[in-house]
């Protein structure tokens, strides 16, 4: 026999709910507040929010784009971030000056060196 988990469970519990007469759905939410032990608000808006369909998509990043598009910059940059012991970035950008000259990991073109 199949273990339902608490989202089907509501599902199955909603379709009750939503046809069901107010002495019906009394004893509904009676049944869910016992059973998942859930306050009787939060089971209300459960059962009145619609069905979400279970995705297994990731969903959408959030926050800032990448400010770096070419990834050899990022790599740089976080070498050198480690190397001189993780410092803030207002102290790493007057380290860059001094370290991207000596920098011999990588050969680093001069559209992102800055120099022309």
């Amino acid at each position: 026999m199949r273990t339902f988990t608490k989202d089907e469970h509501i599902a199955q519990f909603r379709d009750r709910y939503l046809y069901a007469l107010r002495a019906g759905r009394q004893i509904i939410l009676d049944e869910i507040c016992d059973m998942f032990d859930y306050h009787r608000k939060y089971a209300i808006r459960l059962l009145n929010a619609k069905e979400q369909p279970l995705s297994k998509r990731k969903p959408a990043q959030r926050g800032r784009k990448p400010l770096y598009s070419d990834p050899m910059i990022l790599e740089v940059l976080t070498d050198i971030w480690k190397a001189t012991n993780l410092p803030c970035a207002k102290k790493l950008k007057a380290i860059l000056r001094l370290w991207l000259p000596f920098y011999e990991k990588f050969i680093i073109p001069d559209n992102i060196t800055g120099n022309h």
